[in-house]
């Protein structure tokens, strides 16, 4: 039995309960687990798509996309061109998963994808001449 709550934005919130006496004001009572809305799908793949674009960044040695974007301006040619790709790269990534969603909403999934298989069919790093490197500047 689950307690269900629907949060700003259409996302839901739900606990285990075991009684129905365990409802709190607003939670409505679901004998099933409930599936997650396209407002929890879109949340999910938000942080996901951002997780990866840090996790990316994270294998040249910088600690967030941000980060890395952050040097667009070196002196250091290698952060230099670090920081054009993953500009690039960022803002296809995000319009791409952007129009994802938009299509999602128009004609929602019948089962929804994994973050990992939208993210998979979203532009690559290397398109956007991300090069992986050790850390730390090479000239």
């Amino acid at each position: 039995m689950f307690a269900v709550s629907i949060l700003p934005g259409g996302r839901t919130s739900f606990r285990a309960i075991s009684d129905v006496a365990d409802l709190l004001t607003g939670e409505t009572l679901s004998l099933t687990q409930p599936a997650p809305t396209m407002a929890d799908a879109a949340a999910a793949l938000t942080a996901d798509v951002q997780s990866w674009l840090d996790g990316t960044a994270d294998q040249n040695g910088y600690d967030s996309i941000a980060s890395c974007i952050s040097y667009k301006d070196s002196a250091i040619a290698q952060w230099a061109a670090d920081a054009a790709a993953a500009l690039s790269w960022r803002d296809a990534v995000w319009q791409a998963a952007f129009q994802w969603q938009q299509a999602a909403l128009a004609n929602p999934p019948v089962t929804f994808p994994t973050s990992a298989e939208v993210i998979a069919g979203l532009p690559q790093a290397v398109a956007y001449g991300w090069v992986t490197h050790q850390p730390g500047a090479t000239a």
